[in-house]
This record gives structure tokens, sequence and C-alpha cells, in this order.
């Protein structure tokens, strides 16, 4: 009777104890490998955008460099070696451009002229000296190397004397004029020379355009509320044809750049440039943009979101039974799959995995699930422990739940990439413009998170 009671009250304990496990499972599945397609992330072709820079460079200034460099004595020959001849040049007023049309410019220089002579009279060596004006005309078209630099071609075009030179000796007015002009033919292709070399070495544009191009290259956190950072990658610049009159010379130069976003700061580690890539010339640029921005959601931001929003979810099932969402963890899978890792509590607990293709859903305007299932091992313990969870379609009832509202970020980063488009940079330039449309274009897996692609278009260029 003692062994018959002790094997049934041992019974009741084991059946007791197989109800209560029965409604309230524990399960930890193996964890689903942690895995991305590097050759579609590597093959993701990253759309272009180009971001207008107009340049204006103010004639007057060229002048004023010309002039500073060139003033007073600007020429002395005080030797009579090899011609006999003593000659000091002054420069008497300020070279004023004038647009003569096709991109050419005209000038004229003012110029006073002192001549000394060596002549033998009856065996006895005299120098007599004259001064006398004239004025030298050039043409001039400037250009932009590909390196970057600001160039003039000058050429000389004739001079006219204001005063015709002679020497006076022994009473006698002998004219020079042949000699000067021989020797004036010479100079005035070494003045042109020299005013190339000015422009080229005073008129600097590749610094402005430099201190632009890194300063786009700086991450800048365009929203403090969601995290929100933009960062453009420059990749060539496009310029086209100067274009002048009598107070501008104006081109407009291109960016060509691919402009990225992320929700939480990329790691990605920026370089200043010390130097521009090589300047392609062509006949037109892009009007407006149409700009791809890339934007990343972090795992960690995006699990962030996820947990605000769904920690707490509870899933009812027949019988009674409940699971209640106590956390959520994401990642990249296998095939582009996004891994959502459950913690549960309730009638099960512990750990459930699931796979699903991650897509923007235009009319819920969030990123959400689509195809999703449990991950296999997960699907293989369910059988066994929690088969109610399998027939009650939990897998689908998180796929209608799962969402992540992308869009009050899409439409934040509409709204600051608009600020950001209207900041004034040091050095006086001034990145203006405006967004009038964002459209997300798709969803992959990289190793930081999320990357969806958005198209932006409207309006943007640079002023200096």
């Amino acid at each position: 009777m003692v062994l018959r009671s002790f094997t049934l009250n041992l019974s009741v304990l084991l059946l007791g104890g197989l109800l209560f496990v029965s409604c309230n499972k524990q399960i930890t599945p193996d964890v689903p490998l942690e895995t991305y397609d590097t050759s579609k992330i590597d093959s993701l072709k990253k759309e272009v955008s180009y971001i207008t820079l107009p340049i204006e460079l103010q004639v007057k200034n060229i002048e004023d460099q010309i002039n500073q460099q060139f003033s007073g004595l600007i020429y002395d020959d005080n030797s009579f070696k090899d011609d006999d001849l003593k000659l000091k040049i002054w420069k008497q007023d300020n070279i004023r451009f004038r647009s003569k049309g096709q991109g050419v410019f005209e000038f004229e220089a003012p110029l006073k002229i002192w001549v000394e002579k060596q002549v033998k009279v009856l065996g006895l060596s005299q120098t007599p000296a004259t001064q006398f004006e004239i004025v030298t005309k050039f043409s001039s078209k400037p250009y932009i190397s590909s390196q970057w630099e600001l160039k003039t071609l000058t050429n000389a075009e004739g001079f006219r004397f204001i005063s015709e030179p002679k020497l006076h000796l022994a009473g006698i007015s002998i004219p020079i004029t042949s000699i000067v002009s021989s020797i004036l033919d010479n100079y005035q292709a070494s003045i042109a020379r020299m005013i190339d070399e000015t422009v080229s070495k005073q008129i600097d544009i590749k610094r402005p355009v430099l201190e632009v191009w890194n300063k786009l290259k700086e991450p800048n956190q365009v929203s403090t509320e969601y995290n929100i950072w933009t960062q453009v990658e420059p990749q060539d610049v496009l310029m086209t044809e100067l274009i002048t009159n009598d107070k501008l010379i104006r081109t407009s130069v291109a960016i060509k750049a691919i402009i990225n976003s992320s929700v939480g700061k990329s790691n990605i580690q920026v370089r200043q440039s010390t130097e521009l890539p090589p300047l392609k010339f062509v006949n037109s640029l892009p009007s407006g943009f149409g700009i791809y921005l890339y934007n990343l959601i972090t795992f960690s931001e995006a699990e962030k979101i996820v947990n605000q929003l769904y920690r707490g979810e509870k899933y009812s099932f027949t019988g009674g039974r409940q699971i209640d969402v106590l956390g959520v963890k994401i990642y990249g899978g296998d095939k582009n799959k996004l891994v959502i890792q459950i913690m549960t509590s309730g009638d099960l607990r512990g750990t459930i995995f699931l796979k699903g293709d991650p897509v923007y859903d235009i009319k819920r305007r969030e990123l959400v699930l689509r195809n999703t299932e449990f991950d296999l091992k997960t699907r293989d313990i369910l059988k066994k422990a929690a088969v109610w969870a399998i027939e009650g379609n939990l897998e689908k009832s998180i796929e209608n739940d799962f969402g992540i509202p992308v869009d009050p970020i899409f439409e934040m980063a509409k709204s600051s990439v608009d600020e950001f488009f209207n900041t004034d940079f040091k050095g006086g330039f001034k990145l203006t413009g405006g967004v009038k449309e964002i459209l997300p274009l798709g969803v992959s897996l990289q190793p930081e998170g999320l990357m969806t692609t958005v198209e932006i278009k409207g309006n943007l260029g640079i002023r200096l």
C-alpha cells in the first residue's frame, strides 16, 4: 500500500509538472548567423548628384592685382652694353580692362620712358638723354586650366606715341623713333608675359572651391530629435566656359557627389583634401538637382524605435494562451533578410527568431517586413513545444505589426536638408537651395544597418 501510494503521488507530481511546463514553455533556439550579401553591397550603384557652384570674379580685383604688381619704375636698363642705350620705363596710370567680346579683354598701359644714347661726335663720346610718353595696347583672354589656375593669354597690340622721342645734340634734334620702336616691340611682349604670370600667381580660385569641397565632406547633424546626419562624398568637378563683361568673369562649376544621410552618426572617417581633382570642361551643366540621398538607419537606432513601439505588445492564442514581447533585436541575415530576435514572456518564455524582407510600404509610410517566417531552428522547437504559436500565425501577426516609421524621419530630413542647403560657410560662401520632393526607392541591409535610397528633387547652388 505504501509503495502504491508513493507511486500514485509521484505520478500526480509528474503530471502536474508536465501540465505546468506545457502552459509555460521556455525555449532557447540557436541564434541565426549574422551575415550580409557583400556582393550586393559592393554592387550597390549610388546615383550621383550635382551641386552647382556659380563663380564670379570681379574684373576690378584682377586689375588691382596687376596694378599693384606693376607700379612706378617697371623697367631699368642702366647699361650701354650691346645697344649703346640706357632705358627706364615707368607706368603712368592704372590699367583698365574693357570687354572686347568673345571672352577677350583689351587694355592700355600709359608709360613714361627715359632714354640715354651713347654717341660719338668728332671722336668724342657724348650721352644725350630724352624722355617721352607712349600708350601700349594689349588684348588678353582669361581661361581656367584643368589644374585650377586662372590664366590669361595676353598679346601685344602695338603702341602709339604721345610725344615723339628726339635727342638734342649740339643744337640738332635727332629723331630716334625707329630705334625706340624696335626696343619697345620686344619689351611689350615681355610686359604681356609678366601680366600673365601675375594673374596666375595672384588670383587664387582653387582655395575657395577646396574649402567648399572639404566643408561638404564633413558629417553634419541636421536633426537632434531624430539624430539625423548628412554627409557628402564629392567625386568630380565639371566647369562651363567663361563668360565675360566689363565688370565680371563668370562661370559655373558642378561638384559631382554622392549625398548620404544616416540615422545615427556614421563611423566613416573623413579625410580633408589638399587637392581638387582636375577640372573637366563641359558645354552645359544639369539644371536644378535630382540627388539621391542614401539614408542609413543604424541597427541600434532601429532597435530603439522598434522597442519604443512594440515592447509590451501582447499576442493572444486559443486556450487563453498569451505571449508578451519583452524586447526586440534586429540584424542582417542571409539573402538580404532582416533577422528579428524577440524576447518573450507569458506562455512562451525565451527567444524566438524570424526572418523577413525589409521593404518600404508607401501606404503605411514605414519600413515593414514581407515574406516573414520563423527561422528553421525556431520553427523546429515550436513544433515540439508550442505548436499553437505556429497554428496561431504568430509570424504573420508580427509581420503585420512590425514597422519602422521612417516617413517622419524623411520629412525631418527634407526640412533639415532645406536648412542645411541655406548655410553660410567660412570665407563668404553661401549654400542655397530647397527641396521640392522626396521619394524613398528601396532598402538594402549593410553591416551598419538598413540603407534606404531616397530621391530628392529641388534647386541647389553655392554663391561666392
